[in-house]
């Protein structure tokens, strides 16, 4: 009996409690499941989303920027023809109400496409212009087509396009008699009897 008794004794003597360094091992493991969870379910930072840019950078709208400041322009006569087509980074966003001032006293063609003009101006001073593009901007409505002398440039005016625009009142085209094509596709515009009159002269 008593070599039994401590047989069992010596047995269970055998089944000690886990030490302290296996209880740790434990915490830790612990620990790094619970913060590889909160890494997972933690929102992305809002400038992520930015593609590298900051709370504070401007929009693209607001910032001023002139033609001669996107293109070298010249004021050389014997120029007939501007375009300048916006490219990423390079879009207008004025047209400068002295954009006279910088073009050729001849132009006749201007354009100014895929920018993010919101305001026609500048155009009042020239008076041989024939054509007037500008297409795919933020333009809400006409205006200074009959600024100059004799209602030039709209009275000179042969084509006009304000296509991709957000003009809602065409009548201001009527200012432009001579016109021989009219572009305003996606253009959302309130009719007159006076601009009915110029889409007629169109197809004559």
């Amino acid at each position: 009996m008593f070599l039994n008794n401590r047989i069992t004794m010596s047995s269970d003597d055998q089944k000690e409690p886990p030490t302290a360094s296996v209880q740790a091992d434990n915490t830790i493991a612990s620990d790094d499941e619970n913060n590889k969870k909160q890494a997972v379910l933690s929102p992305l930072p809002l400038e992520w989303t930015k593609m590298g840019g900051t709370i504070d950078d401007p929009s693209p709208v607001d910032i001023v920027r002139y033609p001669w400041e996107v293109m070298e322009i010249s004021p050389n006569p014997e120029e007939t023809h501007l375009t300048i087509v916006g490219t990423a980074g390079q879009k207008i966003t004025r047209m400068g109400s002295n954009l006279k001032d910088y073009v050729s006293p001849n132009l006749t063609h201007l354009v100014f496409r895929s920018h993010l003009i919101r305001t026609m101006e500048g155009l009042a001073g020239m008076k041989n212009l024939e054509l007037l593009e500008l297409y795919d901007n933020m333009i809400d409505e006409l205006q200074d087509l009959d600024g100059g002398e004799g209602g030039l440039p709209g009275a000179g005016l042969k084509v006009l396009d304000i296509s991709y625009n957000v003009i809602r009142d065409m009548t201001p085209v009527s200012l432009c008699p001579n016109l021989t094509e009219l572009c305003e596709c996606l253009v959302f515009f309130f009719f007159s009897i006076s601009f009915i009159s110029v889409l007629m002269n169109l197809f004559i």
